[in-house]
């Protein structure tokens, strides 16, 4: 009897998803809290800015706007550190190469506007300061050159293998890495570009009815590299923005799930779920009260959907990364802030209203059931 032949495995679509939002998780979640907190900043910094507490061209503009920016700038190392957990690789030579790429001579040197060389072989200018692509590649080199370099005497890898890696990487990342990653970034940027000029109110729509249900599988998570990117590249982002009319209607709809509860243990999950969606997190209104109770999360989806798209439609622009929240706010103020606004007014209105009406009356027992259909699993 014939054994029978196994099909070669393929990876699904869904898989490549997966791998790809598992990798981008895995670099950026260790120091999501500080990207952004660092928002945050960037907004205060705006705020002192336009409310002319400092002005520029003194010291203190330059020591706040250091606070501000020195995190978005410096992103390079924190992704070298992240990337050598993934890539299990030397975290110390994985730093030191992003502190090559950010060194200051170097920096002057793609500043200047001169052509340079490397030993004779043109390197091509690129700023390396809140760079993403460059870095990634770097340590994904770095795993293949520190296994090559396994041949060492074992007494002598501890002093050998770093040299050897800075030397062999660093300048590949110059002439070829850095080059790459300012293609793919400006592809990134003006595909994204055009998408969203052809309709930025469809794209505010589209966005903000499914950008919490990317959260629920992570998907999100492939959005935010666009999103610094653009910022790097372009100075501004209009993909972050479109986020917030779907975070405000996860609140509303709790919001107005607390309102149904008679129990007050409920009413006081449903309560705190819709107060921290305005802090810019929207897992515990997902996975608490909007998603077991199945008619408030589609309601907002479609409020979010309303209200990105009020956002899309004028056009509103984030100045660093923040997640829409109300302590980021001055990070949107710098294009049609009131549309901003509006759109997360409509978002949140739209979630509540849309959930009063069609949500059950008894969602305290429909939150008991559910309560007692995970304890069951």
């Amino acid at each position: 009897m014939e054994k029978p032949v196994k099909e070669p495995q393929k990876m699904t679509i869904r898989k490549a998803i997966d791998s790809v939002t598992d990798l981008i998780a895995s670099l950026f979640l260790p120091f999501i809290n500080l990207l952004v907190s660092a928002g945050i900043l960037k907004g205060i910094f705006v705020i002192l800015s336009v409310t002319n507490v400092i002005h520029k061209g003194t010291s203190t503009y330059e020591i706040m706007y250091s606070i501000s920016e020195a995190f978005f700038y410096f992103i390079p190392v924190f992704l070298a550190f992240t990337a050598s957990k993934r890539f299990k690789v030397d975290t110390f030579t994985s730093v030191a190469i992003a502190c090559v790429l950010l060194f200051p001579n170097l920096t002057t040197l793609m500043t200047g506007g001169k052509a340079i060389d490397l030993f004779g072989i043109p390197v091509q200018l690129v700023q390396y300061q809140a760079s993403i692509i460059p870095i990634l590649l770097a340590i994904f080199l770095q795993k293949y050159v520190e296994k090559a370099c396994k041949m060492i005497p074992e007494t002598l890898r501890g002093m050998l293998i770093p040299p050897i890696c800075l030397l062999i990487i660093v300048p590949i990342t110059l002439v070829v890495f850095g080059p790459i990653g300012m293609v793919v970034g400006n592809a990134f940027a003006n595909g994204y570009k055009v998408v969203y000029s052809a309709s930025p109110l469809i794209a505010g729509f589209l966005l903000g009815a499914v950008q919490q249900i990317m959260v629920i599988f992570g998907l999100h998570w492939a959005l935010f590299p666009i999103v610094l990117n653009n910022i790097a590249v372009r100075g501004f982002d209009t993909l972050i923005p479109l986020f917030g009319g779907a975070i405000f209607a996860q609140g509303g709809a709790a919001f107005a799930v607390a309102l149904k509860c008679k129990d007050a243990k409920n009413r006081s999950l449903a309560l705190s779920a819709a107060a921290t969606t305005l802090l810019g997190i929207t897992e515990p209104a997902l996975f608490t009260v909007n998603i077991p109770l199945k008619k408030p999360m589609i309601c907002a989806c479609i409020a979010g959907g309303l209200g990105s798209a009020v956002i899309g439609g004028f056009n509103v622009q984030a100045s660093a990364f923040a997640l829409p929240a109300l302590t980021t706010l001055p990070v949107f103020m710098a294009h049609n802030f009131v549309a901003y606004l509006v759109g997360l007014g409509v978002g949140f209105a739209a979630a509540f209203v849309l959930t009063m009406v069609f949500c059950s009356a008894n969602v305290d027992e429909l939150i008991h059931k559910e309560e007692k259909l995970g304890e069951a699993a």
